[in-house]
């Protein structure tokens, strides 16, 4: 009865567009009310304060601010030009230039939704003007945006981390060799693609003496994501310290060296990114007493119990794990999807013989495929606004991209030493 008036209300009023984390808050309060738990109001106070006390949830705030100044002070098109030198002669090059100015970007601003609005507002009128179909530059960007959440400095990571109880510092150490595959893999695809369509390439050579301008002006920039996983990995600073040390670079950087971050700007920034982080840690707040009642309902312990009377191989189970985590990833966004189902889904992945790193890579990734998958794709809604066009002239080039992703998301499984090996080499 409990848990049927939690799940029905939530449930509702998601349905009826009420905001996931109010979703959370009043079925909780109704079911309190209705369920007869014994619990005062008062009680219900105590666990949403509880659910954003955690002094690890302040690097959200820091990398997404950190990430804000780096974008004004004109980080994406120095990026995008080094990439473009590196890869804008293959045909089709402008397609895995949007892949590689992702992926930097994505180390830096650590959200897929940053990622996406900042690569796509620059790319997507480039590769529209160079004859690219718009609906695929818009395609190539929503795929690539995903980059942002698999990074040094991924805020969905740092949920997971404290959400699970794993090391931040090692979850983000874990990162890099998956966001280089995937990214590897995603460039693989637009080549694929671009040859098939007969795609443009860049004709013109570029100078050497502006070859060595671009990389030397992105350098800065692109020192960042060394000083965050450099200062975690050495012992110096912890991940929360280390967002700190990016915001004061970012600044620096945006101030003295690209002398492009105008003071009035700040403002701009700081808001951009408490904006953001009010919308998490409302979810981490008001997720606390909904996860607290599933919990004292057995609902995690259910699942698990059923999942294991199956009497499946662990692989069979890890399949029935990521085939949830997708489902569910189609209609909610990922940081409440996770919230909601890491309690329930990770006891589970780990007792069938999953790592603790490669859990939170596998988990991050799967969810992340609904950032640009319809109908809820937050992904796609920032390129459709950027490029002007529906959703599904986008998302039919989408599909050789979500093929990619499961590949990716079934080699992370085959291949644990691709989570493992780096924080076993650092120690982390």
């Amino acid at each position: 009865m409990t848990v049927a008036v939690l799940i029905l209300s939530f449930s509702f009023l998601l349905l009826i567009g009420v905001p996931i984390a109010w979703c959370m808050g009043v079925a909780s309060l109704l079911t309190i009310y209705v369920g007869h738990l014994g619990l005062p109001f008062a009680w219900f106070a105590q666990q949403t304060i509880r659910g954003a006390d955690a002094i690890t949830l302040a690097a959200i705030p820091l990398f997404l601010f950190a990430g804000e100044l780096m974008n004004r002070g004109g980080l994406t098109t120095r990026i995008m030009r080094v990439a473009e030198h590196v890869f804008g002669r293959i045909t089709g090059g402008l397609g895995l230039v949007n892949v590689a100015t992702a992926l930097v970007y994505g180390g830096i601003s650590g959200s897929a939704t940053a990622d996406t609005g900042a690569v796509g507002s620059i790319m997507i009128p480039a590769m529209a003007e160079r004859g690219y179909p718009k609906a695929f530059a818009a395609a190539v960007t929503a795929a690539s945006g995903t980059l942002g959440i698999i990074g040094p400095q991924s805020v969905i990571l740092i949920l997971y981390g404290v959400l699970t109880n794993t090391s931040i510092g090692g979850l983000l150490v874990a990162a890099l060799l998956p966001g280089l595959f995937i990214a590897v893999t995603f460039m693989v695809t637009s080549y694929i693609v671009a040859k098939r369509h007969n795609f443009p390439r860049n004709e013109t050579p570029a100078q050497w003496g502006e070859i060595g301008r671009d990389a030397l002006g992105a350098l800065p920039a692109l020192l960042m994501p060394v000083l965050v996983l450099g200062s975690i990995i050495g012992g110096i600073a912890t991940a929360t310290e280390a967002s700190a040390l990016a915001v004061v670079y970012s600044f620096l950087v945006g101030i003295f060296v690209y002398r492009e971050l105008p003071l009035r700007s700040l403002y701009s920034a700081a808001s951009a990114a408490v904006a953001t982080t009010g919308v998490i840690m409302m979810i981490m707040a008001l997720a606390t007493p909904f996860g607290w009642i599933l919990t004292v309902e057995q609902v995690p312990a259910n699942a698990a119990a059923w999942i294991t009377g199956l009497h499946t191989t662990p692989l069979v189970t890890i399949i029935l794990v990521l085939v949830l985590l997708k489902v569910v990833g189609f209609w909610l966004d990922l940081g409440p999807a996770l919230i909601i189902l890491a309690p329930i889904l990770v006891p589970i992945a780990l007792a069938a013989g999953m790592t603790p790193y490669q859990t939170g890579i596998v988990f991050t990734m799967t969810l992340g495929i609904g950032l640009f998958t319809p109908p809820i794709g937050t992904n796609i809604f920032v390129v459709c606004n950027v490029a002007k066009i529906d959703m599904w002239s986008v998302s039919k080039w989408l599909v050789p991209y979500w093929i990619a992703s499961v590949v990716c998301v079934a080699a992370l499984v085959a291949f644990p030493i691709l989570t493992e090996w780096l924080p076993s080499l650092f120690g982390v």
